[in-house]
């Protein structure tokens, strides 16, 4: 019975909010408004979803908060579904990936992603002229890779690089190391394998410091200005 109260008083804070939501559109009390109404659903999120990440409740407030700050900003895109279960999942995708950026997953190459396709291609085209899955070995001389090269690239694929949210599952999370010295050519070409894979790392670099260039281009003085109480950098605003 209890439950049910709740749910149905869930329900109606819903249907209050979005009528603020609405008035919001003119209004920008009202949608100050919803938003002071609706944050302490982010506590609940936090208690339900994450009480297990390893992470305290004060840092995931941040992500979960500006979750709640897109759902209230594109209540629209909710699409007929309750407030409140949009603007959950808006704080929880945020949250995770609080916790994903954190725990710094295996960082994929892009021209390690583009090896994966390639064997996938090849896999598909094999199976359609034997009508069987191809071994590792017949993987390996369809690519062109040695087989230890292709054992390396299967550790890029996503099934292997996740991050548990819980932390005592993230213990055993498989956290794989990549050896790209293994991943060679397995028959002379003209240009191998990793002599692409050498030219491949370095525009990489290239494009890293081209971005970093482009996300200081637009700084100002106070986004990195010292703190005058403890000379730490405080953000702009």
């Amino acid at each position: 019975m209890a439950t049910n109260e709740r749910r149905g008083a869930a329900g109606r804070d819903s249907d209050d909010l979005t009528d603020l939501l609405e008035r919001g559109k003119a209004d920008e009390n009202a949608r100050e408004e919803a938003l002071r109404r609706a944050t302490p659903w982010i506590h609940e999120v936090i208690a339900e979803s994450f009480a297990h990440s390893g992470y305290g409740a004060n840092e995931l407030f941040r992500p979960g908060y500006l979750g709640l700050l897109s759902a209230v900003c594109n209540f629209e895109l909710a699409r007929g579904r309750p407030f409140r279960e949009y603007a959950g999942n808006l704080i929880r995708g945020e949250i995770r990936q609080h916790i994903r950026d954190r725990e710094q997953p295996l960082r994929v190459p892009p021209w390690m992603n583009d090896l994966n396709r390639q064997i996938e291609t090849a896999e598909a085209r094999l199976l359609r002229e034997t009508g069987r899955l191809p071994t590792l070995v017949e993987l390996a001389d369809a690519v062109n890779i040695s087989e230890e090269g292709v054992v390396e690239i299967f550790k890029a694929r996503e099934a292997l690089s996740y991050v548990s949210l819980d932390a005592e599952q993230r213990a055993n999370d498989p956290a794989p190391t990549i050896r790209t010295e293994l991943i060679r050519s397995k028959r002379p070409v003209a240009f191998p394998i990793e002599h692409r894979i050498r030219i491949a790392s370095a525009l990489e670099r290239l494009a890293e410091l081209q971005q970093y260039l482009f996300r200081h281009l637009f700084e100002t003085p106070t986004d990195t200005a010292p703190d005058q109480a403890g000379g730490a950098p405080r953000p702009a605003g």
